[in-house]
């Protein structure tokens, strides 16, 4: 099966999933915490059935790797052709009624990461890309906004990025947001990464950092952030599939800048290239 075929299948199965995940927008079926500020909500595992049952079916023999499989389950991050999907990018957000979480289905092969879509159910909003061949929300063209020139380019950006659970990843989270957001135009927290990250491919937001996340927050964005022109690093600068859980996501212009108040932010904590591997 070639690229366009499976980023076919995959704009399918995250809008059949947007779907039971609005269903569900107002009746969660249950919650549990995995750890202390992460939640597990039921209905997550509806929508991803909902994704799992249509790649079995469409791209027999693919693996499947999900942010709710059984933790007594191996992964399968060595597999050929592996799909990497969140089912609900923003799980807070979700449970709460805000209307701010995505549907993150991205795709690996041997020769890197091929497809990427992420959906917002809420806005129709469907943020789509295959390797070589752009990235487009509803099908039309985006590319990254450089808003300004030198000094004036930090006054005129807009930054995103959320908060890790851990309180010590919370704490370093906090002090980088009020490194940054002093020194650019404004600092906006969204609760869905991914939805972060593909607001830097639009142009709506001039760069995105978090300093822990998981593969399945990064796959899908990363392929459309790529295709829009954006730079994407860990946190230390070095190739995002070498990552801590660091990543940062700019317009390219930024990304001197946004690595530089990072390290001042962060001199203890600074990430180190090499810790984790997305292959």
């Amino acid at each position: 099966m070639q690229d366009a075929e499976r980023l076919e299948v995959a704009t399918r199965a995250a809008r059949e999933a947007g779907q039971v995940a609005l269903a569900h927008l107002h009746d969660p079926l249950y919650f549990q915490l995995k750890s202390r500020r992460d939640l597990l909500v039921g209905a997550s595992l509806r929508v991803q059935d909902t994704i799992r049952d249509i790649l079995a079916r469409e791209c027999a023999g693919d693996a499947f790797l999900a942010e709710e499989g059984p933790d007594d389950e191996p992964l399968p991050v060595d597999a050929e052709h592996l799909w990497i999907v969140d089912p609900i990018d923003g799980s807070t957000n979700f449970f709460r009624g805000l209307p701010i979480f995505g549907i993150s289905v991205g795709y690996r092969d041997p020769n890197g990461f091929r497809v990427g879509v992420v959906y917002d159910p809420n806005r129709d909003e469907l943020f789509s890309a295959r390797s070589g061949n752009g990235a487009y929300l509803n099908g039309e063209r985006i590319t990254v906004h450089v808003a300004g020139e030198g000094e004036d380019a930090y006054d005129s950006s807009l930054i995103g990025t959320d908060l890790a659970g851990d309180t010590d990843g919370r704490v370093n989270g906090l002090r980088a947001a009020t490194h940054v957001g002093n020194r650019m135009l404004g600092l906006v927290m969204l609760g869905s990464p991914a939805l972060g990250m593909c607001y830097v491919a639009a142009g709506r937001l001039h760069a995105y950092f978090h300093l822990k996340l998981q593969l399945w927050d990064v796959a899908a964005a990363a392929v459309i952030l790529q295709e829009a022109g954006a730079t994407l690093t860990n946190g230390a600068g070095s190739s995002w599939l070498y990552s801590d859980g660091s990543y940062l996501a700019t317009n390219g212009r930024l990304h001197g800048g946004m690595l530089r108040l990072l390290r001042a932010a962060l001199p203890e904590a600074n990430p180190k290239p090499g810790a984790a591997s997305a292959r």
